[in-house]
This record gives structure tokens, sequence and C-alpha cells, in this order.
């Protein structure tokens, strides 16, 4: 008998503008404990049955108490999810706030939420799986590629 696959995961690399973004919202983790502390982007599991982009869209309203405006999916160079913790895969895609002056609040999932300059998100303490995840999304959406 196989184990059922874990969940999917689903995050959202939300720049302050697209295109040309200068800053990323980096979140640090506040659970579990050997992750407390480490930068991830915003996102959670898709819940059965869900499609990826409506759990972007819950997880994001339920983390943050936002909208977003979704441009298009940051993949791996072979065009897939990216592998991530525990055997899950994660989708993520490049965002903006639909309201670029909304104030964010981190809920029960984050301890901080940081609009950090696209120079300086790399020298974050990010959580491990995420770093080719992050750098991905810099380097995609700064090209002028994207949009």
């Amino acid at each position: 008998m196989t184990s059922p696959s874990p969940r999917p995961v689903v995050a959202a690399a939300i720049f302050d503008r697209l295109p040309h973004p200068t800053a990323l919202l980096c979140a640090s983790r506040s659970y579990p404990e050997d992750l407390r502390g480490l930068f991830e982007l915003p996102g959670g599991k898709v819940e059965e049955g869900e499609d990826p982009l409506h759990g972007l869209v819950r997880e994001i309203d339920e983390e943050l108490g936002c909208t977003l405006r979704i441009a298009e999916p940051v993949l791996t160079p072979e065009g897939k999810w990216w592998p991530i913790l525990n055997g899950r895969v994660m989708a993520v895609w490049g965002c903006t706030l639909a309201d670029p002056t909304q104030s964010l609040t981190p809920g029960a999932s984050h301890l901080e939420l940081r609009w950090t300059p696209l120079d300086e998100v790399m020298d974050l303490p990010w959580i491990p799986a995420d770093l080719p995840i992050v750098q991905a999304a810099i380097n995609q959406f700064s090209s002028g590629k994207s949009m």
C-alpha cells in the first residue's frame, strides 16, 4: 500500500509593483519551531479538490487579509512546480496587492511581514527550499520579460 502524497502548496511572490518591481513582501514563519524566524513566501496548502489559484486567493486572504492581482507563475527550469519540504511541491505566482496602499498585518502563521528591496532579499534567513524559488521570481519579474 502506498502512502498518499502530501497536499500541494501554493505561494505568492508579492512585489510592490509590476512591471519593474523594487521590493518583495517577505514573511517570517512563527511555527513550527525549527522554521520559526525563517522567511518564506506567503501561502499555504491546497484543500482537497481545490483549484490551485483558488487556493492561493483563499490562503492569502486568510494569512494577510488582502486581495492580489495575480500575474504569472514562477516555474522550475523544467516548467514544473517546485520541490519543497517533506515531499511537497509548491506552485508560485508573481503578484501585486490589488490595493497597493493597504497595510498588512501578520496573522498567526507569521512573526513579521517585511517589504524588502530586491537587492537585499537574498540576505534574509530563508527556509532553504524557498531560496531558489525566490531567486527565480526576482529574476523573472526584474528582467522585464514578464508581464
